[in-house]
């Protein structure tokens, strides 16, 4: 079940990003913490918007996604973050959250989705994901967040509803 985070949930969000492996728990709280920060601040856009989901509706977060429109761009929205608890991967719970979104992003009037990732070999799995659901590899940035480790721009266009 989808709700939206509270700032309570900072650190424990905080935590399953660093759950992952994929990042240090100093980039977890810097990157999604500060920008969870920013959004209970108010200090954020329009439409910038964090869900969790959970197995029940005082259940703990199993996993939760950041979106938020792109600034200065007709209908096209970024996914920021998306993570599900190590022991709930594979279980289905990525792919409710990125139904999520996209339907969010439909609904909302969108026409893209776009995703940035890394290109280092952990970050292997998440590539993966995204092709399987859709998203066209679009564009790398070599070296972009270190020497060795590109940016990798993932797209899908998001169907008008029928």
């Amino acid at each position: 079940m989808f709700r939206p985070a509270s700032p309570t949930e900072t650190p424990v969000l905080v935590a399953l990003a660093a759950a992952t492996g994929i990042f240090q728990p100093q980039e977890a709280e810097l990157l999604l913490g500060g920008v969870l920060d920013d959004l209970h601040a108010g200090r954020l856009g329009e439409g910038h918007s964090a869900q969790v989901w959970t197995d029940s509706a005082d259940g703990p977060p199993v996993g939760w996604v950041y979106f938020a429109p792109t600034a200065k761009a007709d209908g096209v929205w970024d996914l920021w973050w998306i993570g599900v608890a190590p022991n709930r991967q594979g279980q289905g719970v990525g792919d409710e959250l990125l139904r999520f979104v996209e339907n969010h992003v439909r609904s909302a009037g969108g026409r893209l989705l776009l995703i940035e990732t890394s290109s280092t070999p952990a970050f292997d799995p998440v590539r993966r994901f995204y092709a399987k659901r859709g998203y066209s590899e679009c564009g790398v940035v070599p070296d972009f967040y270190a020497e060795g480790d590109g940016k990798v721009i993932y797209a899908k266009k998001i169907a008008a509803p029928v």
